[in-house]
């Protein structure tokens, strides 16, 4: 199953007119044709968010030392470098595509499996990009705007692109090579388990800020993902003077790298 999603992928992609779109220059408008499900979405998952995430985010923030803290961030960071290497090669981003590679190399050896990120210093910058950004990229449309149950917003294009890094991530991996396994099962849900608190703890601050601030959360949420993404596909150049892209309000759910494009709680 996996070997055939992936090749009528890129069997797409081989489709896709490389080169024609190299930005969209204007941020696209938000398209909600299913608003009364996506609200009730929303509210579920602000439930779960407030009643169990939240706090339990907390209580790992506020009592784990600030080298497990960042260095179990800098872990799941590291694993992602399957995902935002095929993003940068669909994108032409060649230059991108050296510096994950030498970022991949250098923090899971000096770095000790990606815990310590040395590879900054080193000259070699961290670049966020996924599946989604690199459809955006050559001009796959947004579709509808969507909130899924426990993942939050998203459009159609994104879903789609989560779908592929699912597969591309090393978690992904693990998760297909041991569906009979109940052990490593196990071992898979509590590495998401600790990715998804470890998102949580960073953007405690950013969605309270949110929430105090918003006529409508939800609403609220919904701009500043179209934003979040926009800046992400333009590698933030298009920010003006006003630093529109600059601590959005955070929209829920669990986003890669978030982290290093200014959505963290941490300085």
């Amino acid at each position: 199953m996996k070997k055939t999603i992936l090749s009528l992928l890129a069997v797409a992609m081989l489709q896709l007119p490389l080169g024609v779109t190299k930005a969209v220059a204007q941020p696209e408008e938000p398209y909600d044709p299913w608003e009364p499900m996506n609200r009730g979405v929303f509210e579920f998952n602000d439930f779960l968010d407030v009643h169990l995430l939240e706090p339990v985010a907390r209580f790992y923030k506020e009592n784990a030392p600030e080298p497990v803290y960042v260095g179990v961030g800098n872990f799941f960071s590291n694993l992602e470098y399957p995902n935002y290497l095929v993003s940068d090669i669909i994108q032409g981003k060649f230059t991108q595509a050296w510096d994950h590679t030498a970022r991949f190399f250098i923090n899971t050896t000096v770095g000790v499996l990606g815990f310590m990120d040395f590879a900054t210093d080193w000259g070699y910058p961290y670049h966020n990009e996924d599946f989604g950004i690199a459809l955006a990229y050559h001009g796959v449309p947004a579709g509808p705007y969507l909130v899924v149950p426990l993942f939050g917003p998203m459009n159609v294009r994104d879903g789609i692109g989560e779908i592929v890094d699912g597969f591309i991530n090393p978690i992904g991996w693990v998760a297909y090579s041991s569906a009979n396994d109940a052990t490593k099962i196990g071992v898979l849900l509590g590495a998401l388990g600790i990715r998804t608190v470890q998102t949580r703890a960073g953007l405690l601050q950013a969605i309270e800020t949110a929430k105090e601030s918003s006529v409508d959360y939800y609403l609220s949420v919904q701009g500043a993902y179209y934003q979040y993404r926009h800046g992400m596909l333009t590698d933030g150049k298009d920010d003006d003077e006003d630093d529109q892209f600059e601590q959005p309000p955070m929209p829920q759910g669990t986003f890669k790298g978030l982290e290093a494009n200014g959505w963290s709680d941490v300085e």
